[in-house]
Formats: C-alpha cells, structure tokens, sequence
C-alpha cells in the first residue's frame, strides 16, 4: 500500500509541475485563475477518485481472501478424520481395491453394489510397522459410499468451489493437493469412475459423476508440471479465461 500511495503522489505532483510549467498560451491572465483551479480541482479529484477506487478493491480482495480461507479451514477440519486418513493410507499404498460384484438384500430386491477391499498381501508387502499395517486393515470393506462421503466427495466439493471462484486454487493445491493427485492416479478408484460412468448416456462431463474431482485434479497435476517463472504466470493467466479440458471418457 505504502509504494502505491508514493506511486499515486508522484504522479500527482508531476502533472502538477507540467501544468505549471507548460501553461497555456490561449488562457488569458485574467482568466487563469479559473483555468488554474479548474485544473488543480480535477486534478485532485481524479487522484482522490483513484485511491478510494484502488481502496475499496483492495477491501474486497480481503475479504475473498478470507472467506476463501475460511471454506478451506473447513473443509480441512471435515476432511481429517481417522477414518479418511485411512482410506488414504491404503489408497497410497495400492491395497484398497474396487470389486463390483457384491451383492447386497434388501426388504424387496436383491441387487449388486460396488464396494472395495484391501489386500492384505499389498499391505503386507510394505515397509510399515506391524501396528500400523494391523490398524490399518482393521476394517476389510468399505462400501462405495463410505469411499464417496470419506474421501471422494470431499474432492469433488473442492473441485466445484474452486471453479467457482468461492475458493482460491493456489489455497486448495498448497492443503490438498497431494491427497488429490494420490487418489485420482489410484488405479483403483479411477475404476471405481469408470464404472459409476458406464451408463452415463448423455456423455456431458458437468453432470458426470466425479467431474469437479477430475476437474480439480487435472488442474493441479497441471501446475505441478510447470517450471518456474513466466510459465507459471502465463498459464495462470489462461487458467483465470479458461478451463482444462476435461474429456468424460479420459480417465486413464
């Protein structure tokens, strides 16, 4: 703020001095005294103008930066729970596997119902403590719906937020990025997409399912790819006028 309103000073000043300096030829000197507070009064009024305006955005700068912050802190506080940092441990270390053909009663039907599994010969072929590998595979199955609302789903409310512009990107890739880049190059739960998509006929991407995770995704992998300096602040240039491209049917 201080170099701004030194900017803005300077500026001032310096049409000030060419006014005097180049004064008219055509203004009279008894008309000089108008011409002269005239121009010293627009003068003045623009520089005002300027800085209330440069005031006011950065006020709301702030206060999306806050809000932004505030969903982040939110989501993080919802996001890190016992259940989900297993279900990421697992997904990290290949042992959470999609099946689908369970199968599953109710009162009037029997039908099939995806779900996962860990492999406990993956599990144990890691280099983790013994404890760790038992809390680990503590609970064998989670059903598709226990992976959407732990893990998945947290992801595709990122995604939606972020494209949005409710949530800054670089807040989301600096607290998540790692945990989204994990689970959508799991074999498995791109599987798991893949099969939720399969009867998907209208082949639009904004109502498949996952896409604002598969959005997201793509959008970081792609800024962990760039190299420093002017391609970062070029593609964040084109990323603010346009989005990934995000094919239905590219998962793999």
């Amino acid at each position: 703020m201080r170099s701004f309103l030194v900017t803005l000073i300077a500026v001032a000043l310096l049409i000030i001095v060419l006014v005097l300096v180049f004064r008219p030829l055509c203004v009279t000197a008894d008309s000089w005294k108008y011409y002269y507070s005239g121009v010293f009064g627009s003068i003045l009024g623009a520089v005002l103008a300027a800085f209330l305006v440069w005031v006011a955005w950065k006020q709301l700068g702030n206060i999306g930066k806050t809000s932004s912050a505030d969903f982040v802190h939110r989501i993080d506080n919802d996001f890190f729970t016992g259940e989900t940092r297993r279900l990421l441990s697992l997904v990290d270390c290949g042992a959470l596997e999609f099946r689908q053909n369970g199968a599953v009663e109710s009162s009037e039907e029997v039908g099939s119902q995806p779900y996962f599994e860990v492999n406990q010969n993956t599990l144990d072929k890691t280099n983790l403590p013994d404890d760790l590998k038992q809390w680990l595979a503590k609970k064998r199955y989670y059903s598709a719906w226990e992976v959407d609302d732990l893990l998945l789903g947290h992801f595709d409310n990122l995604g939606m937020l972020e494209q949005r512009g409710i949530v800054d990107f670089q807040l989301v890739y600096d607290e998540f990025s790692w945990y989204i880049e994990t689970a959508w190059k799991d074999e498995h739960i791109r599987e798991y997409i893949k099969y939720l998509r399969a009867d998907d006929k209208s082949n639009r991407i904004d109502v498949a399912f996952f896409s604002q995770f598969q959005y997201i995704a793509i959008k970081c992998l792609e800024y962990e790819d760039l190299h420093s300096g002017p391609c970062i602040w070029w593609w964040k240039l084109k990323r603010r006028f346009r989005r990934p491209r995000i094919d239905i049917n590219l998962l793999y």
